[in-house]
């Protein structure tokens, strides 16, 4: 149980700091995914700002996803040996945070890109925040402990 606050602590604290810049901001991010997804991902077809700005998207978005897989494998490894409380608490965190692996760089912004449209309620929450990862990332990448 111990062990479980600890890594409790750690995620809100990695998780809760927010980083000053703006391209982390959902609707900044969406700005720059949008014309890469426009050109059907023909990174050679953009004009070399859209470039720029396609890099940005590919490597905020695998950022994000590398940081959720690779917390669903911590978690899978907690969740082997915990108590039946402890394995609630692991669940939780995992519907938040984590995801399994995304194979398709190309769907993953696809799927970015249409949640952002739908959720522009969202655009100044930064896409390393909870709305993000739970309802997005989560749902449609589920982490499965057992």
């Amino acid at each position: 149980m111990k062990n479980i606050l600890i890594l409790i602590i750690f995620i809100c604290i990695s998780f809760g700091a927010k980083a000053n810049v703006r391209t982390l901001e959902i609707g900044s991010l969406y700005y720059q995914c949008k014309p890469y997804q426009a050109v059907d991902f023909n990174f050679g077809k953009l004009s070399q700002s859209d470039q720029v700005k396609a890099m940005l998207c590919k490597t905020t978005l695998i950022g994000v996803v590398n940081t959720g897989y690779n917390l669903c494998q911590s978690l899978k490894w907690y969740y082997k040996n915990a108590n039946d409380e402890s394995k609630n608490i692991l669940i939780g965190l995992s519907s938040w945070y984590a995801n399994e692996q995304v194979e398709s760089e190309n769907k993953l912004i696809m799927g970015f890109n249409n949640w952002a449209e739908k959720n522009q309620h969202l655009w100044k929450e930064f896409v390393t925040g909870i709305p993000f990862k739970r309802d997005y990332m989560a749902k449609n990448y589920y982490c499965n402990l057992k």
